[in-house]
């Protein structure tokens, strides 16, 4: 495939990541138009919306500036100062990396897979760019720098990563890039490789685990607490058209519940809003925002809160132990517990970082007031999940022999002649 069809087809990639991130947010807005304003509303106005909840869902925050008239009718104090909102729908944030990985992975198959990776990512930069612009507004104004780099950022992690996992993965595969890489990895001291490449498919896989426990979890609040849900809908009286609007907001926001209960399961928790606090320990969060699904959220103390925290030990645990014996079998069964529990170490930073860039990003400024400080802290889940996978990951590293005998792992080595060969190289 000659290089000018492969940058065009990467090229077609990114603008299709972007119109259906738009497209997403525009749809709902022009039935909306059509049919409870019967389109007398300025269409631009309806474009503008859309390019703000796509990047605002993609990490820009959104400058807003309320005139008198609808501060009046909000009940809001008078002379209201302009307020930034950031608190991003993770789904336009999961969405986005998804079309990167999708195109990574289109392009790392391709004959010119680097500069297709190149031409993507710049093309989705300047249509970033460009749509931003388009959606300038004095009552609400998105920010161009984070507007154009925040989206891009999260598309070009896709590709690059898609990319670089596809042709690292083959072997066979001749580039200046991957024998680069593939050098560094000879270089590296004896052992180190299989210890890295553990330590971080052991953090992956805890904070997967993370993850799906947190699902679990909100979708058990949900259910519990569907009852209080419904009556906040009843008594806000959204109406058929508000209450759909909210719920679809709702579910866009569903990824962060998730993330917020994960950091919760960890012990980290988060607010909602400044001064309040959802924690194992107990919850203080006062008034709450008009949210229906925030209904579902435990009030006051429970005496079970500590024994939430037993989760993110048991994930690290089995992580652990899963990978394990495998470990050992790639370091050609050396002995070493200092090894395995620097493994252990690794398991519980990488667990960590994973889980507190998650809960950075779905965290944000909501409105004005309390509700500049919205969702968990980062650093402090991170820190929370560092230290209870990684003891339990050290432990789970450590029972049990140090090495592998010999009758015990030829077989291993028999089954897997890749490991050895790849390492040979």
């Amino acid at each position: 495939m000659k290089r000018l069809t492969v940058a065009l087809l990467a090229a077609l990639d990114a603008t299709l990541a972007v119109a259906i991130g738009i497209g997403v947010a525009l749809v709902p807005l022009l039935a909306l138009w059509a049919l409870y304003f019967q389109l007398e509303v300025d269409p631009a106005a309806l474009w503008r919306g859309a390019v703000d909840i796509w990047t605002l869902g993609n990490g820009s925050s959104m400058r807003i500036t309320l005139d008198t008239e609808l501060v009046t009718q909000l009940g809001l104090p008078l002379g209201m100062e302009p307020f930034l909102v950031s608190l991003a729908p993770l789904a336009f944030t999961i969405g986005t990396v998804l079309f990167g990985v999708r195109t990574g992975t289109r392009a790392a198959r391709s004959t010119w897979w680097q500069g297709a990776v190149v031409v993507s990512v710049l093309v989705f930069a300047v249509l970033a760019f460009l749509v931003t612009l388009t959606a300038l507004h004095p009552a609400v104004r998105p920010s161009i720098v984070q507007g154009t780099l925040a989206p891009t950022a999260r598309f070009a992690l896709g590709v690059v990563v898609a990319a670089l996992w596809v042709r690292f993965r083959e072997q066979d595969a001749a580039d200046p890039i991957l024998d680069g890489l593939r050098a560094t990895r000879d270089r590296l001291p004896d052992g180190a490789w299989p210890m890295i490449v553990t330590s971080l498919r052991g953090g992956a896989l805890a904070a997967t685990g993370l993850l799906a426990v947190a699902a679990v979890l909100t979708a058990v609040l949900i259910a519990a607490g569907y009852g209080a849900i419904i009556s906040l809908h009843e008594s806000a009286q959204y109406g058929v058209l508000g209450g759909a609007i909210v719920t679809g907001a709702e579910l866009l926001y569903l990824p962060n519940l998730v993330v917020w209960a994960m950091s919760w399961i960890t012990g980290g928790g988060f607010a909602i809003g400044s001064g309040t606090a959802v924690s194992p320990i107990g919850t203080l969060v006062g008034s709450m925002p008009a949210v229906p699904v925030l209904g579902a959220i435990p009030t006051g103390e429970s005496p079970f809160g500590f024994a939430v925290l037993v989760v993110p030990v048991i994930i690290g645990f089995a992580a652990a132990v899963v990978l394990r014996r495998r470990l050992l079998v790639d370091l050609d069964g050396r002995d070493g517990l200092a090894r395995l529990a620097v493994v252990g170490l690794g398991l519980g930073v990488t667990a960590g970082v994973v889980v507190g860039v998650l809960a950075a990003i779905s965290a944000g400024a909501a409105g004005p007031g309390r509700l500049v400080e919205v969702g968990p802290n980062g650093w402090a889940t991170g820190l929370w999940t560092t230290l209870t996978v990684g003891i339990a990951a050290v432990i789970g590293m450590a029972a049990g022999p140090t090495h592998l005998a010999e009758e015990d792992r030829l077989p291993e080595l028999q089954v897997r002649p890749s490991v050895r060969n790849a390492r040979d190289r």
